[in-house]
């Protein structure tokens, strides 16, 4: 990598504006590119050889991570450009209240695609695992699901188009670099790629209390079904649940009244791993 002479004192420089446009999701969708920030994301981000743009790094802790650069950077990235900035030009780009003083802007993500519909049943292969998440708005909730996706060894993760920008840095922070790992696609239609997977011959389920569903212990999910997480607030809208093939539910205790999401996911994940 190429360390860029000079330290960047001035807020409203065009590297530093272009960085802090990323913090949006507007920004991101109208560049193609998002952050990451902290030490282990830039390694995951080079580990997985993803198209960095460039790096920042805090000038107070810019000895100490240009040896972590370094370290890690690959001859393909000899060329990317790393500025550094003083304290109140990086507090504009980051949002850790300790940041760890490396932010890295990356140029899209080849396994994150977005759809308006999905109807080719060949999209979905027998053997991939996938859990779809239907209005999921916070992206710590939608990061922990992917970190539990790849953990459990799930392929593919549907996201309807209302669901939190996996992109965001929440997400990015919760799913602990988790997200360069398994494939995501973002579907307007949200109807049409349940309907593909069954075509596909795999059973789709609702993950909800409703009158007939069954609980977790007694469906017998297997690797190639497919489960449906909903809303934090409201769930799964009925006329989504209409088109599964069943609903199921998790047993919990009566002191409680309900799972956080990502937690119910994570739990249906295992279940069907095991």
């Amino acid at each position: 990598m190429k360390i860029i002479d000079g330290v960047i004192t001035s807020r409203t420089n065009k590297n530093v504006l272009y960085a802090a446009s990323l913090l949006d999701k507007k920004g991101r969708e109208k560049s193609g590119s998002f952050i990451v920030e902290g030490e282990k994301l830039f390694i995951e981000s080079v580990s997985s050889s993803l198209d960095i743009e460039c790096v920042f790094l805090l000038n107070s802790r810019a000895d100490k991570l240009i040896e972590l650069i370094e370290s890690y950077a690959q001859t393909r990235y000899e060329n990317v450009p790393v500025y550094i900035l003083e304290g109140h030009c990086f507090s504009k780009i980051s949002t850790e209240k300790s940041p760890q003083g490396i932010i890295t802007v990356i140029k899209s993500l080849d396994n994150y695609k977005k759809y308006n519909i999905i109807n080719n049943i060949g999209t979905f292969s027998p053997q991939e695992r996938m859990i779809f998440l239907y209005s999921m708005r916070d992206p710590s909730n939608l990061g922990a699901v992917v970190r539990s996706a790849v953990a459990f060894g799930a392929d593919r993760i549907i996201l309807s188009a209302d669901c939190a920008d996996p992109l965001s840095p929440k997400a990015l922070r919760a799913a602990m670099g988790s997200l360069f790992r398994v494939r995501i696609d973002s579907v307007e239609d949200f109807s049409s790629a349940i309907r593909a997977v069954q075509q596909s011959g795999r059973r789709v389920f609702a993950a909800e209390l409703s009158e007939n569903a069954v609980s977790l212990s007694d469906a017998r999910l297997s690797s190639s079904d497919a489960v449906i997480i909903g809303n934090e607030g409201h769930g799964i809208d009925k006329e989504i649940s209409a088109i599964c093939d069943g609903s199921v539910y998790i047993p919990i205790s009566s002191k409680t009244e309900s799972l956080n999401a990502s937690v119910a996911a994570a739990i249906f994940m295992w279940e069907q791993r095991r």
